[in-house]
């Protein structure tokens, strides 16, 4: 679907999220990494899933998050 404006955005995808109370000072650590590096959340993400799990998901460690909730 084409976008009616005058200039392309940098990104195609836009996303929220939330972060469980008892993960906030881990993810703030991690965005104040990122902010340092100078690395998007989204690269960071896709970076990982990469490295983690494309082609070849480790659906026992995804269950443990899940199950960790």
């Amino acid at each position: 679907m084409p976008l009616n404006v005058p200039y392309k955005p940098k990104s195609n995808i836009i996303s929220s999220l939330s972060i469980k109370q008892k993960d906030e000072a881990d993810y703030l650590a991690l965005c104040e990494i990122l902010k340092v590096a100078g690395i998007s959340k989204g690269e960071y993400l896709n970076d990982c899933y990469r490295e983690l799990d494309k082609g070849n998901p480790d659906w026992n460690r995804l269950k443990q998050i899940r199950y960790a909730r």
